[in-house]
């Protein structure tokens, strides 16, 4: 039977219809049929539900994350200070991911999508790293997401940085991966990289090599976040990160380009011609000191928002983003248009559907809150109401189902995960102690 949602205030950011201040949302499987901004048509056979005023937003995206890091909150300092981006890699998250088995794999992927679930983050693009545990890791991961009723993009970040036999096993699981979910309504398989300067031409032939057989196929990758890639694709003989992929013909219309702190007009140029999206992560450069990318580059490529593992809280992304850049710069961005625009149009295009917005025909990907706001609210001022005054929303719901109910996890246990992913960062910490 169709579901009828009723006494709602939506808003719904750069979609077809922006502000309804009282309407209802009719809904039949995983999708929405209409929205009704005055009167409910008579006569119809659906299941209505009161949702008492509360305020609707369509459901968040992230467009890069790492949940194989959400059991570093909390962890010790390293035991070498790092002093330049490339230690902090090698002091702190590759440390973190060689210490990673299934067990403490199982637990960062549950705790990391409830977390993302209890901030409205509906649609997660992972990128997952956990060199001693490699097989099998992806399918852990649709699993996991699966429970949450969440869109899921999957890919094992290859590299070489630990050993030609591990890169093999890692470009294997990608490749297993995306044959077996190729098509899936709810998954996005990619070819999962690390960085450029973590992976030989002649591993970069091996990828190009293997995903020729698929033109479909795209690739997922850390690009110029730090100026250290651009100056080893240099010392490699190329003129930039974005020119050796390239070379090796792994840009196409499929393909994310993670960060781009660092590329240039030329680079800039690669991308447009060859359809790649960037994503932006602003608070992990802004942690990272690594740079901030240029405004024009966010723009002129219509970049997509990600927090690269920092947090799973897309409204708290878009707000310090837009806070990091207006004490940096004087071109400022629309960080919003990242969050509610460019986003659903990357991920509808992935996905082949659309998703991220209260539209007809769109994925019943919805967020509810109890908002009782302090001053008005209407069609010209909505905006700001959602980047300071929304906090986490009572209820979730995700392709037509509630996934979250007054603030109730649906047949999840929420505190055997938690407890689960305590026990289990406690293990990893140890582990990355002694290494």
């Amino acid at each position: 039977m169709k579901t009828l949602l009723k006494n709602l205030r939506i808003l719904n950011p750069f979609g077809s219809q922006e502000y309804f201040n009282h309407a209802a949302i009719l809904i039949e499987g995983d999708q929405i049929l209409a929205i009704y901004p005055d009167e409910i048509p008579g006569n119809m056979e659906v299941n209505i539900i009161d949702m008492a005023g509360k305020t609707c937003l369509p459901g968040m995206i992230n467009a890069h994350t790492h949940l194989y890091s959400t059991l570093a909150l909390g962890m010790p300092p390293p035991k070498n200070r790092p002093t330049n981006f490339v230690e902090i890699l090698k002091e702190i998250w590759w440390k973190l991911d060689r210490g990673l088995d299934a067990d403490s794999v199982k637990a960062s992927f549950d705790a990391g999508l409830l977390d993302c679930l209890q901030h409205g983050t509906t649609t997660v693009i992972d990128h997952h790293a956990s060199p001693n545990f490699v097989d099998g890791s992806l399918d852990m991961l649709v699993e996991s997401a699966e429970q949450f009723g969440l869109n899921l993009g999957i890919c094992f970040e290859a590299s070489d940085r630990n050993g030609a036999e591990n890169f093999q096993a890692e470009l294997a699981e990608n490749l297993r991966a995306l044959k077996k979910y190729e098509g899936h309504p709810t998954i996005l398989p990619m070819m999962g990289l690390h960085a450029s300067f973590t992976l030989s031409d002649d591993s970069l032939k091996m990828v190009a090599d293997s995903m020729a057989e698929n033109p479909e196929w795209g690739i997922h990758i850390h690009v110029a976040e730090d100026l250290a890639d651009q100056r080893d694709a240099q010392a490699r003989g190329y003129e930039s990160v974005v020119e050796r992929l390239d070379h090796f013909g792994l840009l196409n219309n499929r393909s994310h380009i993670i960060h781009g702190v660092y590329i240039n007009r030329t680079d800039r140029h690669l991308l447009l011609t060859s359809g790649c999206r960037l994503i932006h992560n602003p608070t992990s450069n802004a942690g990272n000191q690594v740079g901030i990318l240029e405004t024009e580059i966010i723009e002129s490529l219509h970049a997509g928002l990600g927090t690269d593992g920092k947090q799973n809280n897309m409204l708290a992304e878009m707000k310090e983003g837009d806070l990091i850049r207006s004490a940096a710069s004087k071109h400022l961005t629309d960080y919003m248009k990242l969050l509610f625009d460019h986003n659903p149009e990357i991920v509808s295009r992935a996905f082949g559907r659309e998703i991220g917005h209260v539209d007809a025909g769109a994925q019943a990907d919805l967020l509810f809150y109890d908002y009782v706001p302090r001053t008005e609210i209407h069609a010209d001022n909505y905006k700001r109401h959602i980047q300071y005054g929304l906090s986490k929303p009572v209820d979730v719901m995700t392709r037509g189902k509630f996934r979250m109910r007054d603030g109730r996890i649906q047949g999840v246990d929420e505190m055997a995960i938690k407890k689960n992913a305590q026990i289990q960062a406690s293990r990893l910490w140890s582990r990355m102690l002694e290494l």
